[in-house]
């Protein structure tokens, strides 16, 4: 399939290629990152305990999203809070100064471009292991491209399940979405997402 590319994710290739001497910089640290996603991502698979997480059972949820899909979906979020689940949004700038986006009842975690290294490819360090560090019961993918340090957090999780678009990525999820061109938008994946996720857990409950 064709993954929906978004202006914010084309901004973002474009700078990255600033950031190098030439193009066989940025394709060489492409390349490595995208190897290094492929293997945490068979990593994953192994040790991560992979099972279906009913809507009512996840406490925790882990989001990812830009900075605009994070301003769409704000409200949904709080809202999804409110009923007693803690929810952690890591929001990508793609600039190289922070927006300061917050959310009342919601951790929020503002990744810009200098909170990337090797040529803006992947988190550093420091980002991965708070990542890491959690313990969410489900992964929810918010972002329409596949951006590659969207793509090494998601290969580095191991929640249980992982919910997103279906796009042609290295890290897919678990259960994923397709999307009419009229409803790509992160307003729109979050609210096809949560309808197949609470649906499933019905239609399990009644068979």
């Amino acid at each position: 399939s064709t993954p929906i590319k978004s202006s914010a994710a084309s901004d973002v290739y474009k700078r990255q290629t600033y950031c190098f001497r030439g193009v066989a910089d940025f394709v060489m640290w492409k390349y490595l990152t995208e190897k290094s996603i492929r293997h945490r991502f068979a990593k994953s698979r192994k040790i991560r305990a992979k099972r279906f997480v009913p809507y009512r059972e996840a406490s925790t949820i882990v989001v990812l999203a830009d900075m605009q899909g994070a301003q769409q979906v704000g409200e949904a979020l709080r809202v999804i809070g409110s009923e007693g689940k803690k929810i952690v949004l890591y929001h990508f700038t793609f600039a190289l100064q922070k927006a300061g986006l917050s959310f009342p009842g919601i951790d929020t975690v503002e990744v810009s471009l200098e909170d990337l290294c090797q040529g803006n490819t992947r988190p550093r360090s420091e980002i991965c292991r708070r990542f890491e560090s959690l313990k969410p019961d489900v992964l929810v993918d918010l972002t329409l491209s596949d951006y590659l340090p969207v793509a090494y957090l998601v290969a580095s999780s191991n929640a249980p399940m992982r919910l997103g678009l279906k796009k042609d990525s290295l890290a897919p999820a678990d259960i994923m979405v397709q999307l009419e061109s009229e409803q790509a938008t992160a307003e729109g994946l979050l609210r096809n997402l949560l309808f197949y996720w609470k649906n499933i857990a019905v239609k399990n409950n009644n068979s």
